[in-house]
């Protein structure tokens, strides 16, 4: 199995490590040798399972603690909402309202634990569903830190670090798979939208929204079309397979520039058209926009350089004919 090591970020008190949703990602800081005493790892650091009401699921979290001290590993269980459009999870430290899509109380509490350096320790996770959960997803995250055991119980202020497995549970049921279009634009800088350009580079934006109960992933392509009718080139959507959490709406962007199409200029009408599958079994989503791409600044050159090589012809013609006529006086 390969291991998927995360290097923590430092900071006084207890600092939490964001993941990024959906796959997780690598995080890394700080060398983890100059850290001592507080450097964890864990794997895997997303979980993905799927029970019935009223089963218990056991799964195991690997902790390392690959600092050269010793330390005391203790842990919370957190909720998490996806924040804005980004993708990156909102951990909810001190929420006091019932998220219906929550797995507190879910998970039956974890011990603390003496890690040595380099030591490894599997910690079981045993996720009790309620006989009455509702089917789709429930989202938590389980936060380890790592306090250098020589100060545990002391006063005064020590560093310490936190990083967490994010726990994504698909209770079984009669599960709504639902996701929108909220917008599909075309922009210069990824905000905003524009249907008229000068030039490239050219960001498709989409934003989903979901609006059923579980967790979905939108893959899919964007294909761009000349005013011709020919494809001029085809993007992948979502490539990373990034979740979008029911009651939330998450942002997916591609960018293209004229070195993606052969160095080639963009000038006139295009349509760019996409279709995004999701859930299973499968279900699509789709949508078109227009733009006009007129390079004025190169326009108004050619202008210009036509202006100029008229009113040059004309002078040379007048010039040759003054010639003839000079020449002609002369031979009489």
């Amino acid at each position: 199995m390969i291991k998927i090591k995360h290097l923590l970020l430092i900071g006084l008190g207890s600092v939490l490590v964001l993941v990024q949703l959906f796959p997780a990602s690598v995080f890394a800081a700080t060398n983890p040798s100059s850290l001592p005493g507080q450097a964890l790892e864990i794997d895997p650091p997303l979980i993905e399972l799927s029970g019935n009401p009223g089963q218990t699921i056991t799964t195991q979290i690997e902790v390392r603690n690959i600092s050269s001290g010793p330390v005391i590993v203790t842990n919370q269980i957190n909720d998490f909402t996806a924040k804005g459009e980004t993708g990156v999870p909102d951990i909810l430290i001190n929420s006091k309202t019932k998220d219906p899509y929550s797995i507190l109380g879910y998970i039956s509490p974890l011990p603390s634990f003496k890690l040595n350096p380099q030591q490894m320790r599997k910690v079981n996770i045993y996720i009790n569903i309620p006989s009455n959960a509702s089917p789709g997803g429930h989202y938590g995250v389980i936060r380890f830190t790592g306090t250098p055991s020589a100060l545990t119980g002391k006063s005064g202020v020590s560093l310490s670090a936190s990083l967490g497995a994010l726990v994504l549970l698909t209770v079984n049921g009669h599960i709504i798979e639902r996701l929108n279009t909220h917008s599909f634009t075309v922009s210069s800088s990824g905000h905003g939208s524009s249907s008229f350009f000068q030039n490239d580079p050219f960001v498709f934006s989409e934003v989903f929204q979901n609006t059923g109960d579980e967790h979905v992933i939108p893959t899919g392509k964007i294909t761009l079309k000349d005013m011709f009718g020919h494809t001029v080139i085809q993007m992948y959507i979502n490539q990373n397979q990034g979740n979008v959490l029911p009651g939330s709406m998450r942002k997916f962007t591609e960018q293209i520039n004229k070195l993606d199409v052969g160095n080639k200029r963009f000038f006139g009408r295009y349509t760019a058209s996409y279709i995004v599958s999701y859930g299973s079994p499968a279900k699509q989503l789709s949508g078109q926009l227009s733009f006009l791409v007129v390079p004025i600044n190169l326009i108004v050159g050619w202008i210009v350089a036509l202006i100029g090589g008229f009113f040059l012809i004309r002078w040379l013609i007048k010039r040759y004919n003054r010639h003839i006529l000079d020449k002609a006086q002369k031979s009489k």
